[in-house]
């Protein structure tokens, strides 16, 4: 028997979906939710195998209740139900990650089934499937993450953009300068401007971005040129060239 969890605020989908996977016997509902916070809550409590995983939720959505089950060693499967979000979708197909669409139409439910059921006899669940859907979601900007690691280190770290004070990009890395450290990221400074919020990050020069709610000062020095100091005090100085001034002065204001 496979052990299922159904997630979706909307409580007739809710209900229909139930319903729908209640037909196939070699399924049980153990579960139900209404958003991504209760849904963890309850798959830390209960073994679950499968959980069908709303996408727009209050409370974490769907891609950051995925996001959380990464840190699992052994996340439930699981099956997106979306109305929208191409990216999302292609996301998913390309990790080989089922999705259903909205409103539900049973035969593809069927297959979905049929595909899990299938899955569960000749492969073990896996975090690396999730790990690289998050990578995946991450740097098309539909998940608002960085996934970082330190030097020499195995271990991937995610960070949420808001913990970073400034990226450096040198030879084929890019760096992020945080609390905790310099953490290498799998991103190009150009993925990461087109994604991160533009209110937030700014570039200041062809090797950096900063993070606007940490500058504490601006000085200038020679040729329209500045630098910026940071408000954690161990952190160097930030070059501001004359190209991305006038970017950060409409940003920040007048100076």
């Amino acid at each position: 028997m496979i052990r299922v969890m159904v997630v979706d605020d909307e409580p007739l989908a809710q209900e229909e979906l139930v319903r729908l996977i209640s037909e196939d016997k070699d399924f049980q509902i153990i579960s139900q939710a209404g958003n991504g916070a209760e849904a963890l809550q309850q798959m830390k409590k209960l073994p679950v195998d499968v959980v069908f995983l709303d996408i727009e939720m209050p409370r974490l959505n769907g891609l950051e209740v995925t996001s959380r089950l990464t840190e699992w060693e052994n996340p439930p499967r699981v099956v997106f139900a979306t109305a929208y979000h191409q990216y999302a979708i292609e996301a998913f197909e390309a990790n080989a990650i089922d999705y259903l669409l909205k409103p539900y139409e049973p035969s593809r439910l069927k297959k979905t089934l049929e595909r899990i059921k299938e899955l569960f006899k000749t492969e073990k669940p896996s975090r690396e499937r999730l790990i690289s859907l998050e990578d995946d979601l991450i740097r098309k900007g539909v998940l608002k993450k960085i996934v970082g690691h330190k030097r020499n280190a195995k271990d991937r770290i995610v960070l949420d953009p808001t913990e970073v004070y400034y990226f450096f990009a040198h030879l084929a890395e890019v760096l992020a300068y945080t609390a905790n450290g310099e953490l290498i990221v799998n991103s190009t400074l150009k993925e990461l401007l087109a994604n991160l919020d533009p209110a937030h990050f700014a570039q200041t020069h062809k090797s950096y971005m900063v993070n606007l709610g940490q500058i504490e000062k601006v000085s200038p020095l020679f040729s329209g040129n500045f630098e910026i100091t940071l408000k954690h005090p161990s952190l160097p100085k930030i070059p501001l060239s004359r190209r991305y001034a006038k970017g950060i002065k409409s940003r920040l204001g007048s100076w």
